[in-house]
């Protein structure tokens, strides 16, 4: 036996020339009003009466009470195709049939243009990117842990504000240069240093009260 006479497409031509008829006799397309929903399954009714319709797969908006859709009758099997018209025009919800399945869109360039909001509420977000561009007016983080890992991390900012009741900062090398001037305003400060070198042209230190050096020895000029 030839391999093409095993391909789906040579079966189906064979069993075409049987019957000509892509659908059995009582199979019908018609559209529908839907008269109750719970969970997947949806209560709908036709010019023949009403009956209970499960949601075909390639149907993603899910049907609404008081939503003409399009269902096809198979037997004692109706499906929901699509939904044609809602009332007022309102909201919709994409997803599929199974609430287990995952639904994913593959496309060279997605876009998703919104002219309010755009939300993401989920339990977990995972972005995989090369290159990740994120331009926004304002920007806010919210959250009880936060942690950035890398090789490299640069801010370019025209003014920077850090609040925090708490800063702690880990390094085995920190390089500060500063053109301008550098202020601080500190209640108490305590410096613990094996070795503190200070080069400057002028140096001036301004004390209220007095200024200490406690050391076993001190050398000046």
């Amino acid at each position: 036996m030839s391999r093409a006479s095993h391909s789906p497409f040579a079966i189906v031509e064979a069993s075409a020339g049987a019957s000509s008829a892509p659908f059995q006799e009582a199979d019908r397309l018609t559209s529908a009003r839907v008269l109750a929903v719970t969970g997947e399954r949806c209560l709908v009714q036709d010019e023949t009466g009403t009956r209970e319709a499960s949601r075909a797969v390639s149907c993603l908006i899910q049907p609404q009470p008081e939503d003409e859709v399009l269902i096809v009758v198979s037997g004692r099997r109706v499906f929901i195709l699509a939904v044609l018209t809602r009332t007022g025009l309102g909201d919709a919800t994409l997803a599929l049939p199974d609430r287990a399945a995952n639904l994913a869109i593959a496309a060279p360039s997605i876009a998703f243009n919104a002219t309010a909001r755009l939300g993401l509420d989920a339990p977990e977000v995972a972005v995989t990117s090369r290159r990740f561009h994120l331009v926004t007016d304002v920007l806010t983080q919210i959250s009880r842990l936060a942690s950035i890992v890398g090789e490299a991390l640069t801010t370019v900012v025209g003014r920077q504000s850090t609040v925090a009741q708490r800063i702690e900062v880990t390094s085995q090398e920190r390089n500060t240069a500063i053109a301008g001037i550098d202020s601080e305003r500190i209640g108490t400060h305590v410096s613990q240093t094996e070795l503190t070198t200070v080069s400057a042209a002028v140096e001036t230190h301004l004390a209220r009260d007095d200024i200490r050096l406690d050391a076993k020895r001190v050398t000046i000029g």
